[in-house]
């Protein structure tokens, strides 16, 4: 008697699953034998004991409790069926790190089926605020990092009970295969990656903030002589021009022997020029943004205006000299002194305390989160969770959904902004999203949705996220649009192509209690429709909700505590919030 082909199927799905288990069977349990003194340096025996896992099939790695060492010079090999249990385990990194140092220490590609359980991350990533720094501002240390190639699979990845303290880098980075030469594009996804029970602290990759050091150098007065110093240090002083003289409407300095200031071609930031130092002539505002309308081997005009008058200065300043003994100086560029300086010169990858990209099913809940830059990142991903989190801290974005992420559920979480920048981000054509239960607060330049679709905002509780407004030399930050502090909305949409459309936006039932940095609660850019706003109750020190012209079937309900406002479109608009479009 021949078997049927239902027989012959049954007896091939029988023979690999028993293929399968033998596989398993072969795996092996393994402990690190390292010594846990903290100063032996005990990447040789996890490089040992990881390359034995993988060669054998994955398995269990056991890693003592204690404290292990590791000098970064080596990476360590994930594979794939790997269980790592560190429950009572320190990871410490080098106490001093130079510039642009760099550390992978757990690598792996196309990773599947991994667990990885407990242990802490040590680092000392950079902080002016608890001065003196042992490791360079733009030191990267990334902890665990699995990528994934267009051909491979990264797939069922889980981070559990992970802990960190001031790791200068993605303590937990994940990344899928990602499209070349394409911001949106994933070319194979790394599949099903959870997140759950970690607590992350001070930990990702360390930013200045907009405009920080700018700022230092400009008003030097609010700060002590050791931040000054800092800022000098760190500062692209490249882009500075001392000895600076005015005479009639002509800024006169050596504008040839290194890198001459052109003409003004747009009133772009990176055409644009500021002074500070002792001995500014009127009408000359420190910190404010100015036009160059001619520029010669020996001087510059400015103007407020492309292609306008140049300014006469009314009276003679000083003699002018260097910029360090406090005379009139400028900068140019506020591309590269404003807003490029937001991270260090000459840092590397790591975004966050977790940088998810390119993910497909990922769940982070339970989690509590701070970082010295932006908390945490999630970009070109889809099907995400983030619930039940607690964000405590942030330097620059708190939370961060980036570009073209699709399907996600935003519930139940504290978002605390700790004065940074964005309370949240919601950036580049995310599509189909919910926010639903979270209280954001104490951010510093609100809640940025840029080009959303099909995107709900509901029940939500938003304090005073606009701290960057307030007229404090730490906790502010002033502009060069005016010279002086900016405010901002409590919460914008925005678009980031000229002709960027968004739209199904619900803003329903969420309570708004605004700072004394806002300049409104809400505002809505041109391109944008089929935009609800409903049932929100406000209170505060701005009430406005404003809509530029140029929305299509934008409806205003009823709003308590709530003024609407329309403004016509303008490139100059605060839609775009002191961002260069």
């Amino acid at each position: 008697m021949h078997p049927s082909c239902d027989d012959k199927a049954w007896m091939k799905s029988l023979a690999l699953a028993l293929l399968a288990t033998i596989h398993v069977h072969a795996a092996v349990s393994l402990t690190v034998a390292a010594k846990a003194d903290g100063v032996t340096d005990a990447s040789p025996a996890f490089v040992e004991a990881f390359a034995s896992a993988a060669k054998n099939g994955g398995g269990v790695i056991t890693v003592p409790p204690g404290d292990y060492y590791f000098d970064g010079k080596t990476s360590i090999p994930l594979c794939s069926d790997l269980t790592v249990h560190a429950e009572g385990v320190r990871f410490l990194l080098p106490q001093t790190l130079g510039g642009k140092a760099r550390i992978d220490l757990f690598t792996g590609t196309n990773v599947q089926r991994f667990t990885w359980q407990g242990g802490e991350f040590i680092g000392h990533c950079f902080d002016h605020k608890r001065m003196p720094d042992t490791w360079e501002p733009n030191v990267t240390t990334r902890m665990i990092l699995i990528e994934t190639t267009p051909d491979g699979v990264t797939r069922d990845l889980t981070f559990r009970d992970v802990r960190s303290n001031r790791v200068a880098g993605a303590v937990i980075s994940v990344f899928g295969a990602l499209k070349k030469g394409s911001e949106s594009e994933v070319e194979r996804h790394a599949l099903n990656v959870t997140l759950d029970n970690c607590t992350l602290i001070d930990s990702g990759r360390f930013m200045w903030d907009y405009g920080l050091l700018w700022q230092i150098l400009t008003w030097p007065e609010d700060y002590t002589p050791e931040i000054v110093a800092m800022a000098k240090q760190y500062f692209r002083n490249d882009l500075i021009r001392d000895g600076v003289v005015f005479e009639g409407d002509a800024v006169k300095f050596d504008n040839h022997s290194v890198r001459p200031i052109p003409v003004s071609a747009n009133a772009d930031p990176a055409s644009m020029v500021t002074f500070f130092g002792n001995g500014l002539p009127e009408p000359l505002i420190k910190g404010k943004g100015y036009v160059v309308v001619e520029s010669g081997p020996e001087h510059i005009k400015i103007s407020d205006t492309v292609g306008g008058a140049s300014i006469t200065f009314e009276k003679p300043a000083e003699q002018g000299q260097p910029q360090q003994g406090g005379g009139p100086a400028l900068m140019f560029n506020l591309s590269g002194t404003f807003y490029g300086l937001y991270a260090p010169t000459g840092t590397g990858k790591g975004k966050g305390c977790f940088d998810l990209t390119g993910c497909k099913g990922v769940r982070v809940t339970g989690c509590k989160i701070s970082a010295l830059g932006d908390t945490m990142h999630i970009q070109r991903s889809e099907d995400v969770v983030f619930a039940n989190n607690h964000i405590i801290g942030s330097r620059m974005g708190a939370f961060f959904l980036a570009e073209f992420c699709k399907n996600a559920t935003i519930t139940g979480n504290i978002v605390d902004g700790g004065n940074g920048s964005r309370v949240i981000s919601v950036e580049k054509s995310c599509e189909d999203v919910t926010m639903m239960g979270n209280t954001f607060r104490n951010g510093g330049r609100g809640a940025w949705i840029n080009q959303p679709r099909n995107f709900i905002l509901q029940g939500n509780i938003f304090i005073n996220n606009t701290t960057k407004g307030e007229h404090d030399p730490d906790r502010g930050r002033r502009s060069h649009q005016a010279g002086d502090y900016l405010k901002y909305p409590e919460l914008y949409f925005t678009q980031y192509e000229d002709d960027g459309q968004y739209g199904n936006v619900l803003v329903k039932d969420n309570i708004f209690i605004t700072g004394e940095g806002a300049s409104a609660v809400m505002t809505f850019s041109r391109g944008g429709s089929d935009i609800s706003v409903d049932g929100n109750h406000i209170s505060g020190a701005a009430k406005a909700i404003v809509l530029e012209s140029g929305l299509r079937n934008a409806r205003m309900g009823i709003n308590p505590g709530a003024t609407v406002k329309r403004e016509k479109a303008g490139t100059a608009s605060l839609m775009f919030h002191g961002r260069p479009k």
